[in-house]
Formats: structure tokens, C-alpha cells, sequence
């Protein structure tokens, strides 16, 4: 029952998101600049989009590298795939297989590798804020805009710190050794006790997934490696510009990678179908693109990564024996 109210949530979001992205539109001026789009940069667009993944995957070895080492052969093709599966499935489906992948494959803690997965999107919204401040003191300095900035900055300052504090200062044993202690006279106290060891146990897990903060050097060059993914995709969107004849300033490309961070945080169906479109139309407007255009570009550059890591996905799971059928039942009963 869980499952069905959840799912028709999701749908709901996902329409209401879709109204607003199709109310007003012409379809038949959609279809026509979708036909204007320059086939040949598909060529570059594809190239982008590898190297980006790729960079992914140089980030992620810098940081799990102080609890497996991994060559970067399978890690390239393994953050193509979870790219795919984050696509076409709900619930970050992809950065979860990443981790059990790596964890079941090298016999080392999938909590652990997830903690450090999550510790690489640490990254990504450091990075990405830096891309907004860029667009914002290169084309759209205003007060209210910087303002915003500050605002967002000192949010992720905060939120790096007490990241950086919680795996510092772990006090995860004390607290639960203290809730045992509190407990022993309560009814039901061996199941509490063995709820809080299993808790315990997890959190130590994810927070050991941090690890890597203690190597600087490793680090640095994750960061160097982020924003090299980050790079990449908005020169997707700047090729993809390209591709339907806009000569437009390459700035507009920072907030379309902000306003899509944004938006694939917001719960949907898979595909990101409806948030991420309305994304791209409402940082379009910036530049007073129109909707038709700017949900043209959305099109053809999602179907191209789609595409191509669909591609790589499928021959990862068939090289591993890894039913996408199989995975996909696993996340819906899980997530």
C-alpha cells in the first residue's frame, strides 16, 4: 500500500511539473526547432558526456582510494551506468548500485562506499555553487542575486563543516552506549539494545566513508576532477546551444547546470521527467529564450546522455551478469 501512495505521489509531482512546462506551448514550433537540430554535433556532444563520466570516475577513486583500489577501467564504465540507472531509475538508484557494486565486488563496506558517495555530492554542490557565483558576478550582478549567493554559500559552508565536525568528532558509540545503558531496565531491552549496536554499527560505517578528508592531497585532486564533471556538462548544454544555431554567451550554461542541480533534488518519476524540463525553460528565460526553444534543447541533450549511457549500462551489467529487470524489482521493494 506504502509503495502505490508513493508512487502516486511521485506521478502527481511529476504532472503537476508538467503543466507548467507544457501550458501555453506551441507543439507544432517544438517540433519544428527539434528538426533544426545540427546532427553533426552530436558527435561532440557525445564526446562531452563520456568526459564527464570519466571525470566521475577519476573523483570517486581519489576518494575511496584509501579503502580500495579500484582501476579506473571499471570505474569509468561504472559511473556511466549509475549516471543511467540515476536516470531511469527512481530514488538515486545509481549511486546505490555504485556502492554495492564496489562493496560486493572487493569485499569491503557498501555502507562505507555509499558514505563516501555521498561525500562526492558534498563536492558537486560545492562546485556547482561556485559555477552560479561565477554566472552571477559575470552576467547577472544585482543585489537580490547576490544576496542569494551569500545566502547559499554560508548554507553550504555550514553544512560542509558539520560534515567535517560529525566525522572529526564521531560520537556515535558514546551516544548509543548511552541509550543501551538507559534502556537495560525498559521491556523489550534486547531488542532495543541489538536495534541500537545494528545502528551503531551503520553509522560508523558511513562515517569511516569520510575518510578520505584526512588526505589532502586526494582531495585536491577529487575537487580538480569535479570540476572537470561539471565543466563537461555545461559544455553539453553549450554544444547542444550550438547544435540548434543560438549563439549565446556561455554564461547561460552556469545557470542551467544550477537550476538542474535544483531540480533533480525535487522527488519524481524516473527520467527526471517534468522538474528537469521546467528547470532548463526557467533558466532559459534568463536570456529571454522561449519555451519551445528551450524545451527543444532539453530534449535533444537528455536523449543523447540517455542514449549513450544506456549504452554503457547495458553492456557493464550484461559484461557482470546483472539483470536490469532484477535491479530494477530491488529498488522498487527497497526504495
Amino acid at each position: 500500500m506504502k509503495k502505490h501512495i508513493k508512487k502516486i505521489i511521485l506521478l502527481l509531482i511529476t504532472v503537476i511539473f508538467l503543466y507548467f512546462v507544457f501550458v501555453n506551448i506551441d507543439l507544432r514550433e517544438l517540433l519544428t526547432i527539434i528538426k533544426e537540430f545540427n546532427l553533426k554535433y552530436i558527435i561532440f556532444l557525445s564526446i562531452s558526456i563520456i568526459c564527464s563520466l570519466a571525470c566521475r570516475g577519476i573523483c570517486f577513486k581519489q576518494l575511496i582510494s584509501r579503502t580500495v583500489n579500484v582501476p579506473l577501467s571499471l570505474l569509468i564504465p561504472l559511473c556511466l551506468t549509475s549516471a543511467s540507472l540515476n536516470i531511469l531509475l527512481p530514488a538515486r538508484a545509481g549511486d546505490i548500485f555504485r556502492a554495492f557494486f564496489i562493496g560486493q565486488k572487493y569485499n569491503v563496506s557498501k555502507i562505507k562506499i555509499f558514505g563516501t558517495v555521498m561525500l562526492e555530492r558534498i563536492f558537486d554542490v560545492f562546485v556547482i555553487f561556485c559555477f552560479l557565483l561565477a554566472g552571477v558576478f559575470i552576467y547577472h550582478k544585482n543585489d537580490i542575486a547576490i544576496k542569494l549567493c551569500i545566502f547559499a554559500g554560508v548554507c553550504i559552508f555550514i553544512g560542509i563543516t558539520f560534515a567535517i565536525i560529525t566525522f572529526k568528532y564521531n560520537k556515535t558509540d558514546e551516544i548509543c552506549n548511552l541509550i543501551i545503558n538507559k534502556t537495560k531496565s525498559l521491556p523489550f531491552s534486547n531488542l532495543i539494545q541489538k536495534a541500537t549496536n545494528y545502528i551503531n554499527k551503520t553509522c560508523n560505517s558511513f562515517f569511516n566513508g569520510f575518510e578520505v578528508i584526512e588526505a589532502p592531497k586526494k582531495i585536491f585532486a577529487a575537487l580538480l576532477a569535479s570540476f572537470g564533471i561539471w565543466f563537461f556538462e555545461c559544455l553539453n548544454f553549450f554544444i547542444t546551444i550550438q547544435g540548434f544555431g543560438y549563439n549565446l554567451h556561455w554564461s547561460v550554461t552556469l545557470f542551467i547546470i544550477c537550476f538542474i542541480a535544483l531540480a533533480c533534488m525535487i522527488p519524481s518519476t524516473s527520467i527526471f521527467i517534468g522538474p528537469y524540463q521546467l528547470a532548463i525553460i526557467t533558466a532559459f528565460a534568463i536570456y529571454n529564450i522561449n519555451k519551445e526553444a528551450a524545451l527543444a534543447i532539453s530534449f535533444v541533450e537528455q536523449t543523447i546522455v540517455i542514449i549513450i549511457t544506456s549504452i554503457f549500462a547495458t553492456l557493464f551489467l550484461l559484461k557482470n551478469n546483472i539483470s536490469f529487470k532484477d535491479l530494477q524489482k530491488d529498488v522498487q521493494e527497497k526504495f
